[in-house]
């Protein structure tokens, strides 16, 4: 399969009540060698630090993140392009087939088969389609431009943020943002603080 290829760095996040934080963070991250991001437990009469989970999302934003619709509403709110899995309440979890809610063998089956298809959707989402490449006007190489090294860091660090399978064009989609703005601007190479307005605005969107 194709997924073997990302399959090592394609990473997971995970919110749940804890007997499914605690077991799918062990299956995936020490029986599959799975990158996991982050597991959250929720905990009967503790009250979720949601804010705390939004920023986890936001700062560690997983390819594959398993939650609750309360995560699903996060992701979409800091823009993080990740595949969504259902697997704790408030939202739909009932599947009508052995091994959900994921337990014993048919169980462990269902999360690898759910990530593997969430690897393909994320391929699918961030390779262009023919119609959009050719809707697209042809425009001038604008000369490149010059970046400070404070720039330079800052925009490796908010790459580096994004999961492995998706830098590649997070990083040229940031750096062509940041260009953008300098050249609006009119200043003839990127600074720290060009690049920091830019990216701030970006991430606010």
């Amino acid at each position: 399969s194709v997924t073997q290829d990302f399959y090592g760095s394609a990473s997971v996040g995970i919110v749940a009540t804890g007997t499914y934080a605690r077991g799918m963070e062990r299956f995936f991250g020490e029986e599959m060698g799975i990158p996991v991001n982050f597991a959250i437990s929720r905990e009967p009469g503790v009250k979720p630090d949601n804010q705390a989970v939004r920023e986890l999302i936001r700062t560690k934003a997983p390819l594959v993140l398993y939650g609750s619709f309360n995560e699903r509403m996060y992701a979409a709110e800091t823009n993080a392009r990740c595949a969504f899995i259902q697997c704790s309440f408030p939202g739909a979890i009932i599947r009508r087939h052995t091994g959900t809610p994921f337990m014993g063998y048919a169980g462990a089956t269902y999360l690898i088969q759910e990530y593997c298809n969430a690897l393909f959707d994320a391929l699918f989402h961030i390779l262009p389609l023919s119609t959009q490449m050719d809707s697209i006007a042809a425009t001038p190489v604008p000369l490149p431009y010059r970046w400070d090294e404070g720039a330079l860091a800052l925009l490796d660090s908010r790459v580096e943020g994004q999961p492995f399978l998706l830098r590649i064009s997070a990083a040229k989609r940031l750096r062509e943002q940041v260009e953008a703005a300098a050249r609006e601007a009119g200043e003839t190479h990127v600074t720290h603080e060009r690049a920091q307005a830019a990216l701030h605005l970006e991430a606010a969107r």
